[in-house]
């Protein structure tokens, strides 16, 4: 019998599968035409000569006609679906998708039993044909898909015969650049397009002053989404982030990787059994650092995802006292990923 949280992502794989056909009929063509107005849309200068406003106010108001309807029957079923089976617990940024699975989906794949593989490959071809067939985000549930891709991947990627990504025409486009101004440029000019954009942590204030935060961002903790969320003022969607710490060094060597991979589920055990931690803080630490070792067994681990769950890692370990084999097991991953860590006391 399968674990819960695998039964839901598949319930969810089945939803998304049963609703496939109308989604193709109705809504991805709406998408369409709404992709086409929005780009007229953005052609028009309505401040500046009562023509092009005349003609902005008759396109805006047939977009909020065609947009509604995706909204009611796209947007709304899934993003409530996803909370239903909890999957994802309704922060913008999705990332509980990954936190409120990615360790059952850990369990699952060291004790899975023979019998559960069918049954994963199915769900997997069954998911991948949606994904190629629909090619669509629906305008509004970019990061969601982002996030859905994310979690599968981790999942499937363990049953597959094969080498190929899988994933691969689902992915962003990673745009490497240096600074946050060149990111918006970037941004602005691949708008409507599957990208990111990923530049080393130590650049991101560069040329800023330390007391005055960037200006162009929506947030930041290790990355800055810049998606557009669900408004009709601006409906053709970039899933892009930004994404920071590309200076997180991980070794080309196979037996390297695993040894840390090893290192950090030795780790992970000490946190378990560590007295000084509160449960919830207990949880976010086992959570993020198997991500990490997760990552690091991927074929072309991503440095920024990297980063960011460390850095998540770090943010707790600062204010814990913590027995010694914990905290020189922390150190031990942090140096070798060259990540450094400060006040992590012991």
């Amino acid at each position: 019998m399968l674990p819960q949280k695998i039964q839901v992502l598949f319930d969810l794989i089945d939803y998304l599968d049963e609703n496939k056909k109308e989604y193709i009929e109705k809504y991805i063509p709406l998408c369409g035409e709404l992709e086409n107005l929005n780009r007229q849309r953005h052609e028009l200068k309505p401040d500046i000569n009562y023509i092009d406003k005349q003609s902005y106010d008759i396109i805006q108001n047939q977009i909020k006609e065609k947009f509604s309807p995706i909204l009611s029957n796209v947007y709304t079923p899934i993003s409530a679906k996803l909370k239903e089976l909890g999957i994802w617990s309704g922060d913008e940024t999705y990332a509980s998708i990954w936190n409120n699975n990615i360790s059952e989906i850990s369990d699952f794949k060291r004790g899975f039993a023979s019998e559960d593989v069918l049954q994963v490959m199915t769900y997997k071809h069954k998911y991948l044909a949606f994904r190629a067939e629909t090619k669509s985000d629906f305008l509004c549930l970019s990061m969601a898909f982002q996030g859905l891709d994310e979690i599968l991947k981790s999942l499937f990627d363990f049953f597959k015969d094969t080498t190929a990504n899988e994933f691969k025409s689902f992915e962003a486009l990673n745009i490497k650049v240096d600074s946050l101004e060149d990111a918006i440029k970037r941004f602005k000019e691949n708008r409507g397009k599957n990208v990111k954009f990923s530049f080393p942590a130590q650049n991101l204030y560069k040329g800023l002053s330390e007391t005055q935060p960037p200006k162009h961002h929506t947030n930041i903790k290790n990355e800055i989404f810049m998606g557009h969320k669900v408004v009709v003022g601006d409906i053709t969607n970039n899933s892009g982030q930004i994404i920071i710490g590309n200076d997180i060094k991980i070794s080309d060597a196979i037996n390297s990787r695993k040894e840390t991979a090893d290192k950090i589920e030795e780790l992970i055990q000490l946190i378990r059994q560590e007295p000084n931690i509160e449960d919830q803080q207990r949880q976010s630490l086992i959570t993020n650092f198997d991500k990490v070792k997760e990552e690091i067994s991927e074929e072309k681990p991503a440095k920024s995802k990297i980063f960011k769950w460390l850095s998540n890692t770090k943010n707790i370990l600062e204010n814990l006292v913590l027995t010694h084999h914990v905290t020189e097991a922390v150190h031990w991953v942090y140096e070798n990923l060259n990540f450094i860590s400060h006040q992590i006391r012991g």
